[in-house]
């Protein structure tokens, strides 16, 4: 980040939250495409957008949650029903990249910038399609791994007087990270699965804990999965509270994905605290 950057940040912070927000907007509209397509192994590229019908979508109908609330929610070309997951997505994602830069350090908020994408784009396709494809899953962990590198402050390692060594710290964690997120949810899984007579987990499961592990260091991946698995509960808790006053069993299905995206993204946002937290309730 430049230094003419920094101070137009510091004399102007709210308009940056903006850029941030529209920026965001933006991102979450190709992460929309991406959640249709990537599932059904389409190309994100082309052809361009398009409708149910085949018809192609002009420029102003796809603007971020504006181009969605300007139709209703019905296409233009047929009157077909436009999913609200668009503009869900696309607020989510300007949401995300306002509060990381509200929230977080600068470098920091701009490694989030690539990270919260990917856990939003992970978590849609599971719940649009409960199919989570392997490149951004794999992309999560290659992509935790280089920016630990690049930036030892998401690792919390800049202690050490020559920035080479806080680099080669930085990528410990983040490789340590990778070894616990993958390692617990492979025993977890494989115990769930001998228990419960049919898998427990899926390999998706897998893979995102050690990518949350490569940018959050083991802490992150540990919770992940357990904070992830609070998540699920408090997800599913109306839906099974509905099936008990109406005398029927619960036949839902949550999809863990989504709720281990969604504890990895507190981690990465507030995990100090998190910890903080924790000892505070322990200790009395």
């Amino acid at each position: 980040m430049t230094a003419a950057f920094e101070r137009f940040a510091a004399l102007h912070p709210g308009a940056v939250l903006v850029c941030f927000g529209l920026v965001g907007a933006c991102v979450g509209s190709f992460l929309n495409v991406c959640i249709h397509r990537l599932p059904k192994g389409e190309s994100v590229v082309t052809p361009g957008s398009r409708c149910a019908c085949g018809e192609p979508i002009p420029w102003w109908c796809n603007l971020p949650v504006l181009g969605w609330l300007l139709l209703r929610g019905r296409a233009r070309c047929c009157g077909g029903r436009i999913s609200a997951r668009y503009p869900v997505v696309e607020l989510l994602t300007a949401l995300a990249f306002a509060g990381s830069w509200w929230l977080l350090p600068p470098a920091k908020a701009f490694a989030a910038c690539l990270f919260l994408p990917l856990l939003i784009l992970l978590a849609g396709c599971d719940l649009e399609d409960m199919l989570v494809p392997d490149a951004p899953n794999f992309t999560l962990v290659g992509a935790g791994l280089m920016a630990s590198m690049l930036l030892p402050e998401l690792q919390g390692e800049t202690g050490h007087a020559v920035a080479a060594m806080n680099r080669i710290h930085s990528a410990g964690d983040s490789l340590f990270g990778i070894a616990v997120g993958t390692a617990v949810v492979w025993w977890v899984r494989t115990v769930g699965t001998v228990l419960a007579g049919r898998e427990a987990m899926g390999e998706a499961d897998i893979i995102l804990c050690a990518g949350v592990g490569a940018w959050c260091g083991w802490e992150g991946a540990l919770f992940c999965l357990f904070g992830g698995s609070i998540v699920g509960v408090i997800t599913a808790l109306p839906g099974v509270i509905s099936a008990r006053v109406r005398g029927a069993e619960y036949e839902g299905v949550v999809p863990f994905v989504p709720s281990m995206a969604v504890a990895g993204a507190l981690w990465f946002l507030r995990g100090p605290e998190l910890v903080r937290a924790w000892h505070h309730w322990v200790s009395g």
